[in-house]
Parts: C-alpha cells; structure tokens; sequence
C-alpha cells in the first residue's frame, strides 16, 4: 500500500499536536509496511526521513501555519493567497500510483479533493481541529467552515482525534456519522524523571482556544492558600494581554512567561513542574497532557477535551470553574500520597497511548476504502 499525505509540519518544524501526529502515525506505519511520501511546505532546513518506507517530499515554502487565522495577523489577502498557491503546488507535485491520499485539516483539504478526481482513488481526511475550536466557539470564520464542509463532504472516509471532535463534525458539518472514525491520539514518552520544583505548568499556544486567561483566574484563588510559581510556556496572539492581565490582578511576581520553547527546554519544564493544567475551552485531544504525565507530571485537563474521553487517572474539570481548579492544584501541592498516586497511576495508563496502536487503527480505515 502507498499513500500520499498532504501535511504542513513535520518535526522539528512544529507548530502544535498536529506535528507530532504526523511524525508519531507515519513511523508507525511505516512500521507496518506502508509506503508513505509525506508532502509539506519546504523549510529553511532540509527535514530528512529516517524510514525505509518514509518519503518526506517539500513543494514550496509558505509563512501560513495550521492555527493562524487572517484576522490575527492581518494578512487580509496574502493569507488566502498562500492557502491557495500551496494547495495549485501540491495538486501538481502529486503524481504517480497511489493508493489513497490522506489530508489533515483544512489546509489541504481543496488539494486533497482535486487530487482524488485527478488520480481517481479515495480520499481520506484527518480532523485534528475544527474552526469551532480555534475560534473558541465565538465568531467562526465562514471561510474556514466552507473549506472543512466541502473537505468533509467530499472525503470517503473522515478519521476523528476523538468523539467529541465526531459529535461537531455531525452537528456543525452535517456529515454522515456512517463515515466517520474514531483514532485518539497516543504520545512519543518524555524519559528521565527530574526531582519537582514548586511549578504549576500551562504549555500551549496562547489563543482564546486554549484558556490561559482562565489559568491566571485559577492562580491567583490558589496564591491566597498556596504559595507557589505559575508558568505560562508559549506564544501567541494573547502573550501580551496576559502579562498585563497578570499585573492587573498584582500576581505578576509569581507568574513567568516563557515566550516560545525549544523541543528539549519544554521537555524540562515538564519534567520539573509538579502540576499540569489544560483548561482549554475546545480541545479536540490534548496530547501534552499525555506529555506531561509521562514526565511524571500529575494533570488537570478541561472537562471539553477530547483526552478526558479515554484518560481516567488525572483530574477533569470545567475550564470556567476556576475555584474547582483552584481546589485541585492546591490539593496536588499539599498532600504528597495523593500527588505521588495519581503519578505512578496515570504514567502506567498511558502505556495504552501508543502510536502502534493509531497506526493500526489507520490502517484499518486505509483498508476499508481501497
């Protein structure tokens, strides 16, 4: 079996999850024999493949990245403009026998349909993210919801990161639930556990999406219990509004902003922190929490994340209920068997998550559409 995969990351040229899914599922099945040619923008550094049966294939530069959105950067036409001229390449790059083509997310998604009608084989398509997500819920861009309608219509098989992300497919897309697969998420496992600092951790890109405004709400009811130090690792539209957000709420001497981390200072600032917190406010999955709990680091994910579907040893919370948050992570501070439990608990549940397992999991949906 050869597929050809429309992408627009691949490590170290990440951005978010949707990178480490596409390093994680295509070594897995490579793994297993199938024949991958991985098609991404082209980077300042040559990405080379590691597998026999693994072809990493760059057809053009481009500065969009998967979570921007046009209103942010005030790209205004530039930014359709470089959606578009990716999409003309890739639908001209792409030839040759293939068996199916497999797209993720939206920015392929128009490639993938003229690729499928120019090569006559099936089209199967991976959301990570809907714009419901990315937006927050609030204000959706109809550009974005078009591009994943049609993606979708047009897909004959769609694989979901979670059944929460197959229920807005359903409702918001109206898409045939029949054609629509479950695959959760696995994790590459951070070794090397380090001796905890008293650190309270969000990693993520500082969007609406993402809740870091509601983690500076919860730090704040647990610095009047608990002494302890808040980070907030990573970048993005809302850095500059948190910081004065923490200033104006007089914490700002026990919050540190990272700004943007390299592959291995994220993996220490895991490996030292004593909680993690996720309060997304929409997250299909929620890989880092499984990120963070196989650096020995207990977890407090968001009640709408996709991971708390199959995750049963961390705390779930809802992303505004901040004095419930609050309670946890003070609970996590002070009693040391409870922190120490739920450690040694969940790091030997996410054993389950392994990218073998979404692998075969694929493949299984590659071989229901051949």
């Amino acid at each position: 079996m050869k597929i050809a995969m429309l992408g627009w990351e691949y490590p170290p040229f990440k951005v978010g999850g949707l990178g480490t899914h596409c390093y994680g599922l295509t070594h897995g099945l490579a793994d297993k024999g199938v024949a991958i040619d991985f098609y991404m923008p082209k980077t300042k550094r040559h990405i080379k493949s590691d597998k026999e049966n693994l072809k990493v294939i760059e057809v053009g530069e481009t500065e969009v990245f998967p979570y921007d959105r046009p209103e942010d950067k005030e790209l205004g036409g530039k930014f359709f403009d470089a959606v578009y001229r990716y999409n003309d390449l890739l639908v001209q790059k792409v030839k040759g026998k293939y068996d199916l083509i497999h797209c993720h997310d939206w920015l392929t998604m128009k490639a993938g349909i003229q690729i499928k009608e120019k090569l006559g084989i099936p089209l199967v398509i991976t959301v990570h993210s809907t714009e419901y997500d990315r937006a927050g819920w609030i204000y959706p861009n109809q550009w974005f919801i078009d591009i994943e309608r049609e993606g979708m219509q047009k897909a004959d098989r769609i694989i979901a990161v979670s059944d929460f992300t197959k229920r807005v497919i359903i409702e918001k897309y109206g898409i045939n639930p029949d054609k629509i697969s479950v695959v959760h998420n696995a994790v590459n496992p951070i070794e090397g556990e380090m001796e905890k600092k008293n650190l309270v951790l969000f990693l993520g890109r500082l969007t609406l999406q993402k809740g870091p405004e509601f983690f500076l709400k919860t730090a704040k009811k647990v610095l009047e219990k608990q002494d302890a130090t808040f980070v907030i690792a990573g970048s993005g539209d809302m850095f500059h509004p948190l910081i004065k957000q923490a200033v104006d709420m007089g914490i700002s001497n026990k919050v540190i902003f990272t700004g943007k981390l390299t592959e291995e200072e994220v993996k220490h600032i895991y490996r030292i922190s004593s909680v993690y917190v996720m309060p997304s406010i929409s997250e299909p999955f929620g890989i880092t929490a499984l990120e963070a709990i196989s650096a020995g680091t207990p977890t407090i994910v968001s009640k709408g994340s996709g991971v708390s579907e199959v995750l049963k040893n961390c705390f779930k919370v809802d992303f505004w209920d901040t004095d419930e948050m609050a309670n946890k992570i003070v609970a996590l501070l002070r009693y040391h068997p409870l922190h120490t439990t739920m450690q040694e608990y969940s790091k030997k549940e996410i054993n389950l998550f392994t990218w073998d397992r979404v692998a075969d999991k694929t493949k299984a949906v590659y071989d229901g559409v051949k």
